[in-house]
C-alpha cells in the first residue's frame, strides 16, 4: 500500500496541518512574547505586536497600552452621545461616592467639559485587541477637586460607548499621563 494514492492520508494531512500550524504560531508566539499579562485564568494577553510598532508602551503590571503620543479625545461621539454612563465607584467611601456622582452630574452639566479631556491609557480585551481608551480631567465642584475618568469603550463594529467615574483629587497618589508612561515603560523585565 502506497501512501502517495491513499485518499484518507492526505485528506487527514490537509485536515490537520492547518490546524497543527495555528496551534505551533500561538504556541511560539507565548514562549517568545516579552509583553504579556497572565491571569492565570487561561486568558493572557500580549501587547508585542503594538510595542514592535513603536508607538506603544505596555504596562505589565496593569496590562494596559500608553500611546507614545496622546491620543485625542472623542469630541465628536462624546457630542452625540447625551447622557453618560455614570460607573460603580466601589473603591470610594460611601460618602465620597455620592458626592462623585453629583460632582459628575454638575460637571458634565457644563457645555463643553469633554473639550479638555485628556489621554490616560489604552486597554486590552482578552484577544489582546485595542477595545478601549481612557481620558481624564481635573475639575472643581463645591469647593473640591475631583478627578474624572472617562473609559471610551470600541465594540467590533467601531461604535463607542462611554463611562465615567469621578474620584477625589489627591496629588499624592494621582496617575496622569506622564507618570503613567514612566510606569509602564519600568514595568516589563524587557526593554521599550
Amino acid at each position: 500500500m502506497s501512501f502517495y494514492r491513499s485518499k484518507p492520508f492526505w485528506i487527514a494531512i490537509a485536515i490537520f496541518s492547518p490546524l497543527l500550524l495555528v496551534a505551533s504560531y500561538y504556541g511560539f508566539k507565548l514562549m517568545t512574547s516579552k509583553f504579556k499579562t497572565d491571569f492565570g485564568n487561561g486568558v493572557v494577553i500580549y501587547a508585542d505586536d503594538y510595542v514592535k510598532t513603536g508607538r506603544w508602551v505596555f504596562d505589565c503590571e496593569y496590562s494596559r497600552l500608553i500611546s507614545r503620543e496622546p491620543l485625542t479625545a472623542p469630541i465628536a461621539e462624546l457630542e452625540g452621545t447625551g447622557k453618560l454612563t455614570i460607573s460603580d465607584m466601589y473603591s470610594l467611601k460611601e460618602t465620597d461616592r455620592e458626592q462623585a456622582k453629583v460632582a459628575i452630574r454638575a460637571i458634565t452639566g457644563i457645555d463643553g467639559w469633554y473639550k479638555k479631556l485628556r489621554y490616560l491609557y489604552s486597554g486590552l480585551d482578552e484577544n489582546s485587541d485595542l477595545n478601549s481608551h481612557v481620558f481624564d480631567l481635573l475639575a472643581r465642584h463645591d469647593g473640591r477637586q475631583w478627578a474624572l475618568k472617562v473609559r471610551q469603550r470600541i465594540n467590533y463594529q467601531g461604535k463607542s460607548s462611554f463611562r465615567i467615574t469621578a474620584e477625589p483629587y489627591d496629588p499624592e497618589t494621582y496617575v496622569d499621563y506622564g507618570k503613567a508612561l514612566q510606569a509602564a515603560a519600568k514595568s516589563c523585565p524587557a526593554p521599550q
